[in-house]
């Protein structure tokens, strides 16, 4: 049986929108009537996605440029989510993967992608949590991955990290 919807969707936070899984939720959500916020790099395909969602499903789009392995960035957009009302979902996607073996990796890489797999995660997902929780009300979907349980051999700091996004989820 299917439940009549008796409050709209609300504002759903999409990171790592502008493509694969993070773009295909933003479609998905977009068709279910969720307004949008998409966050990514790279602001051609940000604006390409946004333009093609508002055009097919009538819904609300805002986009925001953040590199969430910046620091200030991931600040920003945890200002930005704070304070608004509107925000019933997030959809934590954004996320580096491993290049190679961890020995003889490029440990600015591995820097890198424990900011955006870990610190980023954990941030925002920790901020709207305040905001869900004072309201009773509200989603986190956290982007893991299977090596999370069954780590490939040599990728140790991914698998770690999508181990810390599982363990918080």
């Amino acid at each position: 049986m299917a439940y009549p919807v008796t409050t709209p969707p609300g504002l759903a936070l999409v990171t790592g929108a502008s493509s694969g899984i993070g773009a295909t939720y933003a479609d998905r959500l977009a068709k279910r009537g969720h307004d949008l916020l998409l966050v990514a790099r790279n602001m051609t395909r940000l604006d390409a996605l946004a333009a093609r969602l508002r055009d097919e499903t009538g819904v609300a789009v805002e986009v925001l440029q953040a590199d969430l392995t910046v620091r200030e960035d991931v600040l920003r957009l945890e200002r930005r989510i704070r304070d608004d009302m509107a925000l019933t979902l997030l959809v934590n996607n954004a996320g580096l993967g491993p290049q190679g073996p961890a020995i003889g990796a490029d440990l600015e890489y591995i820097d890198a992608m424990v900011a955006l797999n870990v610190a980023a995660v954990n941030r925002l997902t920790l901020a709207v949590a305040d905001v869900f929780a004072a309201r009773g009300r509200g989603t986190i979907i956290n982007i893991a991955s299977v090596v999370a349980i069954i780590p490939p051999m040599f990728q140790a700091p991914y698998s770690a990290s999508k181990a810390f996004v599982l363990a918080l989820t």
